[in-house]
């Protein structure tokens, strides 16, 4: 259990997962409250290192945070379904089988798939309002960001067996 919440915790708060898996897990109101916190946390520090680093005008700024709340939105769907796989893989870490291996790690990279996709998909979004060298140092901090929750992440998950 302790493997499931330290995982769990380290990849809901890190990754702002949607509060629909709140809602979905059994983990106790403190740690739900800290979940929440920290997502916001890292929300906050995400939303300043754009904001300090992009050089909106006030025009790109008006219609940039709309956007950018849409696509982490669609990036925390995503990530929801990861923390299950994760969780899925925590619950299971001790009576790994051939068979789940295989299940999650298919899992794992069509998620990865998934995230690429959305990206994408905004990619083309945020180039209707930002020119191409905007889109593309924003990119640079999603991805920067992102480097370092998944090296939080990979510590807080043990190796298969």
């Amino acid at each position: 259990m302790k493997i499931i919440i330290s995982t769990l915790f380290c990849i809901t708060l890190l990754l702002g997962a949607t509060g629909s898996l709140l809602a979905q897990t059994a983990l106790d109101q403190q740690i739900k409250s800290d979940i929440n916190i920290t997502r916001q946390m890292v929300n906050d520090k995400r939303n300043t290192a754009l904001a300090f680093n992009m050089n909106f005008t006030h025009e790109e700024k008006e219609a940039f945070w709309p956007l950018y709340r849409e696509y982490r939105g669609a990036i925390a769907e995503v990530n929801d379904k990861r923390v299950k796989v994760i969780v899925r893989y925590a619950d299971n870490v001790n009576n790994m089988t051939e068979k789940l291996a295989q299940e999650l790690l298919d899992e794992s990279m069509d998620l990865d798939e998934e995230i690429l996709q959305v990206k994408q998909h905004y990619i083309r979004k945020f180039r209707h309002i930002l020119p191409n060298t905007k889109v593309a140092r924003l990119m640079q901090i999603e991805n920067r960001m992102d480097a370092m929750v998944f090296i939080k992440i990979s510590e807080a998950i043990p190796l298969v067996q």
